[in-house]
């Protein structure tokens, strides 16, 4: 399998996703103990958003902007995310609410990525805005979230690739 197949908008949308699960699993089944679980997530999915636009570039150096705009994006979102982890550092926000925080600028960074993306972007940052309000309020939320992830993955897969990579 090369590079190209894997950097396809439907694998990106479940690695993602999967991403996400994990995330959610982690803050669920480690509470007290994963408070760096999003800053981690937030670099993957810096990652996984740039790469196909960097691969692209480094194969045919034509468009420099098509780089340089999401890498902008994402490094304000990390930005950040690094006053967020500096506020919890100094004490200003307890370890939980940082990292809710945090999962909440991941989920819009992922979101307003996906209205300049596509529609498997947009999805994605709702499914991480979800998983927000299921770590803030509910005890269990793990396998209906997955659920939704298999509902969302099957709609990406039969729906074709009609957007951006």
């Amino acid at each position: 399998m090369n590079k190209k197949n894997l950097l396809l908008p439907h694998n990106l949308f479940t690695l993602r996703l999967l991403l996400s699960l994990l995330g959610a699993y982690l803050d669920y089944r480690y509470q007290h103990k994963t408070h760096d679980i999003w800053l981690i997530m937030m670099l993957l999915f810096t990652v996984i958003a740039i790469a196909p636009d960097y691969l692209q570039y480094k194969h045919h150096a034509v468009n420099l902007k098509r780089l340089i705009h999401p890498l902008m994006h994402w490094i304000g979102g990390l930005c950040a995310v690094i006053i967020i982890y500096s506020y919890q550092r100094t004490g200003r926000l307890y370890h939980e609410e940082g990292d809710l925080v945090v999962l909440v600028v991941l989920a819009l960074t992922v979101y307003l990525e996906g209205i300049q993306t596509g529609w498997r972007g947009i999805i994605t940052g709702l499914f991480l805005g979800l998983t927000a309000v299921c770590v803030a309020y509910f005890d269990s939320y793990v396998w209906q979230l997955g659920l939704l992830a298999i509902v969302a993955i099957a709609v990406s897969y039969y729906s074709g690739s009609e957007e951006v990579s």
